[in-house]
């Protein structure tokens, strides 16, 4: 009971913006490795301090936090947001501030391939979040380069008709820093660029016709075979 109660108090607390937590509250908190960006993650290089997180809400493929917090001090981190990925209960996650497509900062979702390309599969039973964005865009460059990535490959149905979308992460395409996000890979929906990149690295030929017509499976498949290249 007494367990519940500090709970909820440093719920409160940290909806209220609260900005360290007390000693005897650390325990609420879920232990993380934060990883500052995505070239510490391929080399499995998580930052030195510990942390914790207040989860918010969870599902198997996301987790939404309320906040990143310093396990020894309780102090709120304040590189903790811009970390590019996160382990947790022994299983990465990826920022998703650090996509347009699927743009929410404080949200995490959980790769389904790692390595040099890393991928995210959404599909119809995904949780929300990893179906929306909190960024809405008009004309100019952002508008265009959204337009870009959903031109081609928005979603493939996979052998029982089920359709599904790729948050694609090209480790070697790297964006300077800027704001909140640390020099570091980006990851949008699948384009057909990238795609081309990944038949050119696995050595697979293939006309305009094949990749209109190319199955989902197929497509993991060539992904997992460029990341052992």
């Amino acid at each position: 009971m007494k367990q519940t109660i500090l709970f909820f108090a440093l719920l409160i607390l940290t909806s209220c913006g609260v900005q360290k937590v007390p000693l005897n509250e650390l325990h609420t908190l879920e232990p993380v490795k934060l990883y500052e960006n995505s070239n510490d993650f391929l080399n499995k290089q998580p930052m030195e301090k510990e942390f914790g997180i207040l989860v918010k809400d969870k599902s198997d493929q996301h987790i939404t936090t309320k906040g990143i917090f310093d396990l020894k001090t309780g102090e709120k981190s304040k590189n903790g947001i811009s970390a590019w990925a996160i382990e947790y209960n022994n299983n990465h996650y990826f920022n998703l501030g650090y996509s347009t497509d699927v743009n929410h900062w404080g949200s995490y979702a959980k790769f389904d391939i790692e390595g040099k390309y890393c991928a995210i599969i959404i599909d119809e039973n995904s949780p929300y979040i990893l179906k929306s964005t909190s960024q809405t865009y008009g004309g100019g460059l952002a508008g265009s380069l959204i337009a870009e990535s959903l031109k081609w490959g928005k979603n493939w149905k996979d052998e029982e008709g089920n359709k599904k979308r790729i948050l694609f992460i090209d480790t070697e395409d790297i964006h300077n820093k800027m704001m909140s996000r640390n020099e570091s890979a980006h990851g949008n929906y699948f384009t057909k660029k990238q795609f081309k990149k990944i038949l050119d690295e696995t050595g697979t030929v293939l006309t305009d016709e094949k990749i209109k017509e190319i199955e989902f499976h197929r497509i993991i498949e060539l992904i997992k075979s460029a990341n052992e290249k």
